[in-house]
């Protein structure tokens, strides 16, 4: 976004255009009028989705800086009075600035691939002499890319790709935001366009199509998130905000979220200490009020009969609009697409931030009501038994009365300062509270007939408190021909685990195709009071970074090291006591490089590690109570990126060693012995290969096999809850036969999953199918206006989701309509 700069980039705008007067080297490519014809640079010809209605000129440069990732010097007073033409699609940013420029008279000049300037008369050519006829601008309005982008974070966003499904970089942790070129990671960033296109409501929905992971819940309506990432579980708790983690509530609601940042592999350098980050982590980008005013309504519908709808309001106050406040909600209730089931949820969201040229705060907070009826949890699969098919989705083999409550308040607060050129100091600090009832029966599949017993069933209580803490320096400085990016952070979480059950004795004998419904049980006589304090967790670390750069960046070496501090403790439930805990320190380095041979391929390594919390014995084993240290995962991981200004992809190829438990039935004893080896290759490929045609998708290839088992019964074997192969394909269209239809499509493939170790129980492979329209067309007040229908699992397939032991039913097919309206 543009904004008032006045200072250091006023002054290095000015001399900048002093010294392209005066001749001085540059990369100029271009200079015409609207309407005109000339070269191309390489971002000038590069597609980007534009959406500009007409409006005032300055706030509609602001627009296509923003939109189109690019620099903007404007003589401000060429530009004042003037109303731009609308520009929407996808077309190259030189076409988009000479259709928004049509009939204002004025030229522009790309002065660079990521800078142009626009002013009311022709652009001095290079090697002219400063004089009456040359134009020195006024440059009151520069895009809001920091001075030192790499040591910045709040308000620097990567600009989308070619598109705009995708961002071109994201959050790497220590590291700050990067480029997904300079990344020697596999990242993905999905922007707001993608996340409306789709009718996101969740994190859930969001994550449907990525090629390199899977939801282990599959429609919202359950306890909390969770994912596979190269075969390995990752919980809410490595879910961040904002960079903070720890602080995302049960099931992250997409109201008030403009990105999600998908990290692939272990994070423990990167983010810090972490619960478990070990298969990956998974960053909400918080919406900010832009510039342009933001005041957008949708109403919303699913099937069956869910109905709702959402708000969305953006203003920026003060002289040079420093000041942004962006509110979001989100409600509906209604009949889900599953047999009995309904559900409520109301999200709130108001985010804060202020920008100077050398200070940027921000602020969030949000809230979070969900109340879900016949409340779907896992099912158990007895031992020897055959999985059976999977029922129709839209039948619900759980009780009516089954349901899950709760409610999430969480918060953040970011502060970023420049103390000199090139050294940048940031404090931020998170917190959430949750609490959540639920009342279960789970199920446990005795016959291929499948026919049900229940295997536990009560009322189950949870309250978390989490404090997420992280302060540190950024610098960017030279030695000689070497560039440095480093940093020193430090990070704190703090999260207290209340929880009880309160068991229900009851016996059921079901049928997951024709299920017998029971009266609701009596609740008499359970705790009504909040539960005890469980467990008692603090992750601390420090961590030092330097990223070297030399040859214009085509050798990028990354090293570092962090060291982190894990102490637990866990309570009785009955006395409130202590049971058992663990105080343990480790050093996690990590190494990587970047080496880029031409412009369009990087090629990437890296080694990372993980922190997993260690396992407690559990009860009748001899070692029972025992609290083990913390298990240390290693990653190896080799890639190649490419980007092609309209397509990008990346490859990569991976292994990771994480250590694992058993009982060891000679001693009747928990060991920490175990060893399992996931080694896979990712590939992914996004943007525009055609003119509106977008592409998203890939695959992925995982050996995830058990390699030291108990006795070695089980060694070789596939590892529970993975796939050896996953794919998804998704086409995005913008129709040139009707202006402003898009029409969507979806494919995802899951392989064949082994439900227990001796790889002797598995679920069966499955694909999706998803679709959707869309249809915008402006009001004759100028505004926009968007139809979209969705259709998840078109064809209505049965099938079951298996990420670990238990599994799930499948969102049966579900049509989500809106309209959204900006005002």
């Amino acid at each position: 976004m543009l904004q008032d700069r006045s200072g250091s980039v006023a002054h290095a705008v000015a001399i900048a255009t002093v010294a392209l007067a005066m001749g001085a080297p540059t990369a100029f490519a271009q200079t015409g009028a609207a309407g005109g014809q000339a070269p191309l640079v390489a971002q000038a010809s590069r597609t980007a989705t534009f959406d500009i209605p007409a409006q005032p000129l300055s706030q509609a440069l602001m627009a296509f800086g923003r939109q189109s990732g690019m620099q903007i010097a404007v003589d401000s007073g060429s530009v004042a009075g003037k109303i731009s033409a609308p520009v929407t699609g996808s077309m190259t940013a030189d076409q988009a600035l000479r259709q928004l420029l049509s009939g204002s008279g004025l030229t522009y000049q790309f002065t660079s691939a990521n800078a142009v300037t626009v002013a009311g008369a022709p652009v001095p050519a290079p090697g002219s002499v400063p004089g009456s006829s040359a134009l020195i601008l006024d440059p009151v309005r520069v895009q809001a890319v920091p001075t030192t982008p790499s040591q910045g974070e709040i308000g620097n966003q990567s600009p989308p790709y070619a598109g705009g499904q995708v961002a071109r970089g994201g959050k790497v942790g220590l590291l700050g935001n990067r480029d997904y070129m300079d990344t020697p990671f596999s990242e993905t960033t999905y922007t707001n366009q993608y996340i409306q296109n789709q009718q996101a409501r969740t994190l859930t929905d969001v994550l449907a199509g990525d090629p390199t992971l899977r939801s282990g819940i599959p429609n919202g309506n359950v306890f909390d998130d969770r994912v596979m990432i190269r075969g390995i579980t990752v919980l809410n708790p490595n879910f961040g905000l904002g960079g903070l983690y720890g602080i995302v509530p049960n099931q992250a609601d997409m109201t008030g979220i403009e990105r999600v940042e998908v990290f692939r592999g272990p994070t423990a350098f990167l983010n810090g200490a972490l619960p478990s980050a070990v298969g990956g982590t998974i960053n909400l980008v918080p919406k900010r009020a832009t510039d342009t005013p933001i005041t957008q309504g949708t109403l919303l519908y699913n099937s069956d009969s869910q109905l709702g709808g959402s708000l969305d309001v953006g203003r920026r106050f003060g002289p040079d609009n420093e000041l942004g406040l962006r509110a979001g909600g989100t409600y509906y209730s209604g009949d889900t697409a599953v047999n009995n089931q309904n559900a409520e949820r109301l999200a709130l969201t108001l985010g804060f931030d202020y920008r100077s040229d050398r200070t940027r705060i921000d602020a969030d907070l949000g809230y979070l009501k969900r109340d879900v009826g016949a409340f779907q949890g896992g099912i158990f699969l007895a031992p020897g038994v055959q999985l059976p098919p999977a029922p129709y989705a839209s039948q619900s083999s759980y009780q009516p009365w089954e349901r899950l409550q709760g409610n999430d308040v969480y918060g953040a607060l970011r502060f970023e300062h420049d103390i000199v050129e090139g050294l940048t100091g940031f404090i931020k600090a998170g917190a959430r509270r949750s609490n959540y009832t639920s009342v279960y029966f789970n199920q446990n599949i005795v016959n291929y007939n499948g026919n049900t017993t229940i295997s536990s069933a009560g009322q189950y209580m949870s309250t978390v408190e989490a404090l997420s803490l992280e302060a540190g320096l950024r610098a960017k400085f030279h030695t000689g021909p070497i560039k440095h990016e480093a940093a020193l952070v430090g990070d704190y979480l703090k999260t207290q685990n209340y929880t009880f059950n309160n068991p229900i004795a009851t016996r059921l004998n079901s049928n997951l195709y024709n299920p017998t419904f029971i009266s609701q049980p009596s609740f008499f006589g359970f705790r009504t009071q909040g539960p005890p304090l469980t467990s008692d967790s603090v992750y601390g670390s420090i961590g030092i970074v330097d990223a070297l750069s030399f040859n214009d960046d085509m050798f990028q070496i990354i090293g570092g090291a962090r060291l982190q501090r894990l102490q637990t403790a866990n309570y009785s439930t009955v006395t409130g006591l202590p049971t058992n805990g663990n105080n343990q320190s480790v050093v996690s380095p990590s190494a990587s490089f970047v080496f880029k041979p031409a412009k369009e391929v990087m090629v990437y390594g890296n080694y990372i590690q993980a922190l997993q919390q260690g396992p407690v014995a559990g009860a009748g084993l001899t070692n029972a109570g025992m609290q083990f240290p913390p298990f240390v995962t290693n990653q190896f991981e080799v890639g190649v990126k490419v980007d092609f200004g309209y397509v990008g992809a990346t490859v990569s190829a991976f292994q990771i060693t994480l250590p694992s438990s058993y009982t060891d039935l000679a001693t009747n004893t928990l060991v920490t012995n175990g060893q399992q080896r996931n080694q896979g290759i990712e590939f992914i490929a996004f943007g525009e290969p055609a003119p509106g045609l977008k592409l998203l998708g890939g695959l992925t290839l995982l050996n995830a096999i058990q390699t030291n088992t108990q006795g070695g019964l089980t060694n070789g074997k596939q590892a529970v809850g993975t796939t050896p192969f996953q794919a998804s394909l998704g086409l995005d269209w913008d129709t040139p036969y009707v202006k402003g239809l898009g029409v969507m499509g979806r494919a995802v493939y899951n392989g064949q999953v082994y439900l227990n170790a001796a790889n002797t129980q598995a679920a069966p492979p499955w694909t999706r199918f998803d679709a959707g329209l869309r249809y915008t067309f402006d009001r004759t007040d100028g505004k926009p206006v968007t139809l979209r229908a969705n259709v998840i699992n078109v064809f209505d397939a049965n099938y079951w989701i298996a990420t670990t032991s238990f599994f799930v039913q499948n969102q049966p097919r579900t049509f989500l309509l809106s309209l959204t309206a900006d005002f």
